[in-house]
């Protein structure tokens, strides 16, 4: 058969066997014998012979009829215990994950989501890798994963989940030997570090944006560093000034650890991403990962955002 789409009819072709007739299993299925024999017909046609030989006073499978019956039997037994597995998964989540990534997200707050998913679903185990590099998602067998910029891998689906907002900031040691920036021009005066990695779009330059004005800088780093978190380091040892997220620099600002440069003048916020296989079978363990990080990313982002963690 090519078209398998539903069981129906092959389930109602085993009952009419289990029946002996088409009008006892119509019964049994609590549908009306010519239609019954309708989707008979529609079977036979499908399956190019007939399936069932039909006198005045009784019914017997034909020999293509018992060939199909025993395959039937089989399939069905095999499509039971699927939707039981199904069903059972559904109720109780179980098997393993593999997540990745972007290194500081999934440090400060991916590990802090996982950790809950993981208790609400204690038969699920999982696995984080934290990686800032390009990777070929499918190829390296990650479930799911959480990105930013643009898709190494064709074979994944990508939508938004959250927005990263971003601040300038430098130490206030540094800030002893160097004017404070009262525009963006003053800010190629200041050493600058950059992040190593392209993708996350501050490696050498950037944007800012006020009302309707947007100025560009391009600037030679004195230092880049593989990690947002190192670059927070740097930037508390007065080595340069950086952009950090607002999750991470609103609590060092409100500690004096490091000053806010350019307060008026703003940075577009950077897309974070749910990524994962671009097919439609997903396991349920993995449907209901995705689901419950885009609903508690957001939360523990804002959570940070607003220094209440």
């Amino acid at each position: 058969m090519t078209n398998l789409n539903d069981l129906h009819q092959i389930r109602e072709f085993v009952q009419i066997a289990d029946s002996g007739s088409i009008s006892r299993a119509a019964k049994v299925l609590g549908m009306s014998q010519p239609t019954l024999s309708r989707h008979l017909a529609a079977l036979e046609a499908q399956m190019g012979a007939p399936l069932i030989r039909r006198d005045t006073h009784s019914m017997s499978l034909t020999s293509a009829g018992i060939i199909v019956l025993a395959d039937a039997r089989e399939l069905l037994t095999l499509a039971d215990r699927m939707g039981s597995r199904l069903r059972s998964e559904r109720r109780s989540l179980r098997g393993h994950l593999r997540m990745i990534s972007v290194v500081d997200v999934g440090q400060w707050i991916v590990s802090r989501v996982l950790s809950r998913f993981q208790k609400l679903h204690p038969d699920v185990t999982t696995e984080l890798h934290l990686i800032n590099r390009a990777t070929k998602f499918i190829k390296e067998g990650f479930d799911c994963g959480i990105m930013v910029g643009a898709a190494t891998d064709r074979r994944v689906t990508i939508r938004k989940v959250a927005q990263l907002h971003r601040r300038l900031v430098a130490a206030p040691s540094l800030l002893k030997d160097h004017a404070l920036p009262a525009r963006p021009d003053d800010l190629k005066l200041l050493p600058w570090l950059g992040i190593l990695q392209p993708h996350f779009y501050s490696r050498d330059r950037f944007e800012l944006e006020r009302q309707k004005q947007t100025v560009k800088l391009k600037l030679a780093p004195v230092m880049l560093l593989d990690t947002v978190t190192a670059l927070r380091e740097a930037a508390i040892e007065g080595a340069g000034f950086t952009i950090l997220p607002e999750w991470m620099a609103a609590r060092d600002i409100a500690a004096g650890r490091l000053v806010q440069l350019l307060p008026d003048w703003h940075m577009a916020p950077i897309d974070l991403q749910i990524a994962h296989a671009a097919h439609e079978h997903l396991p349920q363990r993995v449907k209901s990962l995705i689901e419950y990080l885009e609903q508690e990313l957001p939360l523990e982002i804002h959570r940070l955002d607003l220094n209440e963690r």
